[in-house]
């Protein structure tokens, strides 16, 4: 069974990355860091959801849900405060970021599923994020904006880790994705590779945090969002980085089942300098 470790200090950062690489799960609590970045995305979350984003879905309809957290993804994107404080919060776990590259805080908003449709709000299904980028050393992180519960936050597959799942990553192309989400055809096309079977919630670690917590996990963890069955909209955030010498060195975490013909390490930059870690290739 894997390991799932709460800590309130930091961790050397090659013990670290070893021990995500081997599938284990670790929280980080009580940095002050991660609760003032917490502050900054819920001020984000009022200006564009309103004075209490978790009931949002109960004066807004699923189209202008949908605009106003694009809206937020784009405004938290842009927000160079809090790019400084997300590498605060690396800093403070003991990252090294002359060797970090990331893709940046991505928010998510997912109301009830009562009736709720739409491409970025609806629950993610299924998938290891390394089936769409091909990169072993890639590390998740995850953490709840307001309050979660069990039916309302984020759920992995840990007996799965090393254990062969069927997807549909040999279909996915990243550059045809890309193509659709400039003409706004992301419906039409998946944002990532996902399992063609849905896994059992009977094998599913679900991962129930509070604010001011940090989750990182391998980005070769099977992992999907649970259908939110509440009455309140789940709001979050994430982000994915890479440490260049673990890549170089070619330390990471076993592909069991990924098939995606592109490596897309040009969606990382160096969290200092904003240089790509790579361009996109083919396997």
């Amino acid at each position: 069974m894997t390991a799932l470790y709460e800590l309130a200090t930091p961790l050397p950062e090659a013990e670290r990355n070893a021990r995500l690489y081997r599938g284990e799960l670790i929280i980080f609590r009580g940095f002050d860091s991660v609760a003032q970045l917490t502050d900054q995305l819920r001020a984000h979350c009022t200006s564009h959801l309103g004075n209490d984003p978790t009931c949002a879905h109960q004066s807004m309809s699923s189209t202008e849900i949908e605009q106003a957290a694009e809206a937020l993804r784009a405004a938290v994107r842009k927000d160079s405060d809090a790019a400084l404080t997300w590498r605060q919060v690396l800093s403070a776990i003991n990252t090294d970021l002359d060797e970090t590259y990331g893709d940046g805080i991505v928010t998510r908003v997912q109301p009830p599923s009562s009736g709720v449709q739409g491409g970025r709000i609806e629950p993610l299904r299924a998938h290891r994020d390394t089936w769409g980028s091909n990169l072993p050393a890639q590390i998740n992180w995850w953490a709840p904006i307001y309050d979660t519960t069990p039916e309302r936050t984020l759920a992995l597959f840990p007996g799965l880790f090393t254990r062969i799942v069927e997807n549909d990553s040999a279909e996915w192309n990243f550059q045809d994705m890309v193509q659709a989400h400039r003409t706004k055809s992301t419906r039409s096309y998946p944002l990532l590779p996902t399992a063609t079977n849905r896994p059992s919630w009977d094998d599913a670690l679900v991962v129930s945090l509070l604010p001011g917590d940090l989750l990182c996990f391998s980005g070769a963890h099977l992992h999907a969002s649970v259908p939110n069955t509440t009455s309140l909209t789940r709001l979050s955030f994430e982000a994915r980085t890479v440490n260049r010498s673990d890549m170089a060195a070619g330390l990471g975490a076993p592909n069991v089942d990924g098939s995606a013909p592109f490596i897309t390490s040009q969606i990382f930059r160096h969290l200092k300098n904003g240089q790509k870690l790579g361009e996109i290739a083919r396997r």
